[in-house]
């Protein structure tokens, strides 16, 4: 087996939905990702947590951008930053889009 055959085995282990990942839409399409609450959800934001950590396939999104819509759950956040990637994965920061939860 080749390094690159058990790099892609590897990720499919770990964005498997039934192990680690769980189904998100980013930008109007489905993908598995790996979702960390950055937050403690039970103290912030009346039990949501205010920020997310979102570790995605290079595969599945090419190129991440500023403001890019990921809807986890019925909640929809942005992309605040590209934290990294290692040319397989690609470390997110999300942030709740405020225009979503405006109330008056």
């Amino acid at each position: 087996m080749t390094l690159s055959e058990m790099i892609t085995n590897d990720l499919a282990r770990v964005f498997d939905t039934d192990e680690m990942a769980e189904t998100v839409t980013y930008g109007g399409s489905e993908i598995s990702a790996i979702v960390s609450h950055e937050a403690d959800p039970d103290e912030r934001d009346g039990g949501r947590a205010a920020a997310v950590i979102l570790r995605v396939k290079v595969s599945d999104v090419a190129s991440p951008a500023y403001r890019d819509s990921v809807v986890i759950g019925s909640d929809t956040w942005r992309v605040k930053q590209v934290l990294g990637g290692d040319g397989n994965i690609w470390r997110l920061q999300l942030e709740r889009d405020e225009r979503s939860g405006f109330r008056r």
